[in-house]
């Protein structure tokens, strides 16, 4: 099979993290799934190796979403993003299309949809067209 995909999951709330992780862990082809509490902690994991896929919050402490995936951009130009938001995705429709961002998602969230979408946006990695 393929070398194994790396997730990173970015949240500020312990609990979205756990359940994330918990639901990407059952759809796992062997993921590997790490988890950050901040966007300062996500750049120190970027910065040590490479992630096929980041899941992040927009709204967090310190460095928001949208920053956090400038900076990404600038270190991993083909690192697939998923942003996830309590605050409407309509509000940031221009920043989605501007960083290429997959998919903005909103709370709260379903874990079958976290799931598929997980899943499209891995295999668009390889070229392969979304189901």
């Amino acid at each position: 099979m393929g070398v194994c995909k790396r997730i990173l999951v970015v949240d500020d709330d312990e609990r979205v993290l756990f359940v994330l992780r918990r639901t990407l862990m059952r759809v796992s082809n062997g993921y590997e799934i790490v988890t950050a509490r901040n966007s300062r902690e996500a750049l120190d994991e970027i910065s040590a190796r490479p992630f096929d896929l980041v899941i992040t919050d927009l709204r967090m402490p310190g460095m928001d979403g949208v920053e956090l995936t400038d900076k990404i951009r600038v270190l991993s130009s083909d690192t697939v993003m998923i942003w996830i938001t309590a605050h409407g995705c309509h509000k940031v429709e221009a920043e989605v299309t501007r960083l290429s961002v997959y998919k903005c998602l909103e709370k709260p969230l379903k874990v079958t949809d976290i799931r598929q979408i997980v899943q499209e946006a891995l295999r668009s990695i390889n070229g392969q067209a979304p189901t």
